[in-house]
């Protein structure tokens, strides 16, 4: 939603909704765009997490002058230590020390606490703005209320650039504004930090990281390149299962510099990068460095022992890599033990990353491999069973027992990859598989049998000294008694169709054009079919948006009321932002005025009277002064029907 600036009051948004409801409006939610200082409060608070680690229990952190000599006397305490280590310790304090340091780990608590004191006044200065409305949610009490309201509301993207609505109703224009509405995605995935980030700058950021991506690709096909080739086919499959391991690592940090309003897009976003990497790296770069003379073979650098080198990989050494993880390893059993907090401690347990869209790619990387390679080597298939099935369980048992809780991103991540990648890896095998069977047979010679080229090759049967192309020496090479020459069955054009054979260069025998032109002619029924499946309706409705409204409601009205499941499966968009280190969410608005059911979870460690006393601790708001909190925070306003008993 576009809402003006100074639109906060939720009351003004519920009364405006309410025209358009069968029933009421029952939470509305008005998201301020305070991101920066909701990230130096979380910085102060990570700050004070790692400080308590170092100082005594029991110290009230608010209070600044006597915090300050407690750090100074645990400083000096520190320093009057470091006099007794051995000469061992000081060269490593003198060398290692400062260099880690200088990368923000192993920082004194004296430093810490001057970082804590320069986010306070950062604070206290970003507490003195005053944030603009970045976005609008509202609940209806029914499903038909939402639908009818978005329709109402059913405005093209032209109409809301230029704020003209044409032929609309009057009561659909918000304080002269013409709105962009959608239907919003479950509250959990909602990233309140980026909401208020325009589209260009989204963009912007997305295809920067896109091209690192392209790059790192192409450093990694490389390495590839160049064990398979001087090394072996094993460590190159080693290399490429620990490789298709890293990568999600190194594409969530990339990502990070992304911004995306919903935890769904940014799962698409880590799909697409992880999927370009081992679709690349396992089927594209092994197809590419393979040299086509040793396509076909039994040797350990041919195509097929990679591709079963590469099957086994995945099979064996993918699913035993995921569970040995070796960080959560070191977190359990090292830095567990070591832990001077309860809290440091349970972070330690919190087991295993992994995200829906990376464990998607894994899936469609076995299916193109499969597709693309049956050609060569028709067992795959089977391999490609057998790797699904152990990674099924495999990755079931570490959900249950030693993965951490994921994000919620609801069906978004199925859907991209159903809808654009698993049907491209088919598109992409279909097409792979065409080309094989039109290179065939991989020899760089045609007959002269069937051609009238070899009118000028000599007539002698026997050669001597001759130097292949890799600069082989051969002492006696005998000719057959058929005469062949070289031709280039390499490079054959779109669609792969005996047609695009040079006319002096035609390698393929009768039943082989046959099955080759049914190829060819599938490969551009395939491309075409995903051209309109994938893409054509997606770009139509995109270019119809631009001058019409597109709204179109989906699923059936359950008729249920919002209410009547508060706090089972009706839950409200509560701003709030997941922190890694901590155990909770943080909430980003004053939650005095909502029933605390609609917040999904809850502390059992804080059992209060006052249920919403609870939530005090993780709440973001108390680090500011009372005064500026329902200015600077986003604003929540819970509206119940009157036959629902709400427990405030």
């Amino acid at each position: 939603m576009n809402p003006p600036k100074d639109a906060k009051d939720p009351e003004e948004w519920k009364l405006f909704f309410d025209t358009f409801s069968d029933k009421q409006v029952t939470l509305v939610t008005v998201a301020l765009g305070n991101d920066e200082l909701l990230k130096s409060i979380v910085a102060k608070r990570r700050n004070i997490k790692i400080l308590r680690g170092m100082l005594p229990k029991g110290i009230n952190y608010s209070d600044e002058e006597a915090l300050d000599e407690i750090v100074r006397n645990e400083h000096n305490r520190r320093l009057a230590k470091e006099k007794e280590r051995s000469c061992l310790a000081k060269l490593v304090g003198m060398t290692i020390t400062p260099l880690l340091r200088g990368l923000g780990f192993c920082l004194t608590e004296d430093v810490i606490w001057k970082r804590i004191k320069a986010t306070n006044t950062k604070i206290n200065e970003l507490e003195q703005r005053d944030y603009d409305a970045s976005a609008v949610f509202v609940t209806f009490e029914t499903e038909q209320g939402q639908r009818t309201a978005l329709e109402a509301l059913n405005f093209s993207q032209l109409e809301v650039l230029t704020n003209t609505a044409i032929n609309a109703d009057p009561s659909s224009i918000f304080r002269d504004t013409v709105l962009s509405c959608y239907e919003a995605a479950d509250p959990d995935s909602i990233r309140y930090n980026d909401l208020k980030c325009t589209n260009a700058e989204i963009w912007l950021r997305q295809v920067c990281t896109f091209v690192v991506t392209c790059a790192l690709v192409a450093l990694s096909g490389y390495v590839l390149f160049l064990t398979r080739i001087g090394v072996s086919t094993t460590l190159f499959s080693v290399i490429l299962a620990a490789t298709n391991s890293l990568i999600p690592m190194i594409v969530r940090i990339l990502v990070t510099y992304e911004k995306h309003r919903r935890e769904g897009a940014l799962q698409a976003s880590l799909y697409l990068k992880i999927t370009l990497f081992r679709w690349m790296n396992a089927v594209i770069v092994t197809w590419l460095i393979t040299p086509f003379l040793v396509t076909i073979g039994e040797n350990s650098l041919d195509l097929i022992s990679t591709i079963n080198a590469t099957m086994l990989s995945e099979m064996i050494v993918a699913p035993l890599l995921r569970y040995f993880d070796v960080l959560s390893f070191l977190e359990r059993h090292i830095l567990a033990p070591r832990a001077k907090t309860e809290e440091q401690m349970l972070a330690c347990f919190r087991g295993g990353w992994y995200s829906l869209s990376e464990r998607f790619t894994d899936l469609t990387k076995v299916l193109l491999l499969c597709i693309f390679y049956s050609p060569f080597y028709p067992f795959i298939y089977f391999l490609g069973a057998a790797t699904l099935f152990f990674q099924y369980w495999m990755d079931k048992f570490l959900l249950l027992r030693g993965w951490q809780r994921a994000p919620t991103v609801g069906a978004d991540t199925p859907r991209f990859s159903r809808r654009y990648f698993s049907t491209a890896a088919i598109v992409i095998g279909a097409i792979g598989a065409g080309y094989a069977y039109a290179r065939s047979p991989y020899t760089f010679l045609c007959s002269c049998s069937s051609n009238r080229e070899c009118s000028n090759l000599t007539s002698s049967t026997n050669f001597t000294n001759v130097t292949l192309l890799n600069g082989d020496d051969i002492g006696d090479v005998g000719t057959a008694s058929e005469g062949y020459y070289f031709c280039d069955q390499k490079y054959i054009g779109f669609p792969p169709i005996p047609s695009k054979q040079m006319y002096s260069q035609q390698w393929m025998t009768l039943d082989q054009e046959n099955l080759t032109k049914i190829f060819g002619i599938f490969c551009v029924v395939v491309v075409a079919i995903y051209g309109v499946y994938a893409l054509l309706r997606s770009t139509v409705k995109l270019i119809l948006s631009l001058v019409t409204g597109v709204y179109e409601p989906t699923g059936v009205d359950q008729r249920k009321d919002f209410s009547s499941g508060v706090g089972i499966e009706s839950f409200g968009y509560i701003p709030s932002l997941e922190v890694a280190g901590f155990h909770f969410p943080f909430l980003a608005c004053n939650i005095d005025d909502i029933d605390v059911r609609l917040i999904k979870w809850k502390d059992p460690n804080h059992k209060k009277e006052n249920a919403h006393r609870q939530y005090d601790e993780h709440n973001l708001i108390y680090d500011v002064s009372p005064e500026r909190r329902n200015a600077v925070f986003s604003r929540v306003k819970h509206f119940p029907p009157s036959w629902c008993s709400n427990s405030k």
